[in-house]
């Protein structure tokens, strides 16, 4: 269900995602609150979606990448 709810975030909206993902408004509603089961077809693509979307996405780094991260000696 989190997967579900930022694909909606990061397609903007439920409308958007139900588009994208063919299924309808309100089926995604009742997988999003829990009432019905993501089938897993459904999941991969939501992951997809996810995926894409985080790799289209410049400048973001994690702490330990490059140059970052810990600095000098562990304790």
């Amino acid at each position: 269900m989190m997967a579900l709810r930022r694909a909606v975030q990061i397609c903007g909206g439920i409308d958007s995602l139900s588009d994208s993902l063919n299924v309808s408004t309100q089926t995604l509603e009742l997988m999003r609150i829990g009432e019905e089961e993501i089938p897993l077809p459904l999941f991969t693509q939501i992951v997809g979606l996810l995926l894409e979307a985080t790799a289209s996405r410049r400048g973001k780094r994690t702490p330990d990448s490059h140059e970052g991260g810990r600095k000098g000696p562990r304790q």
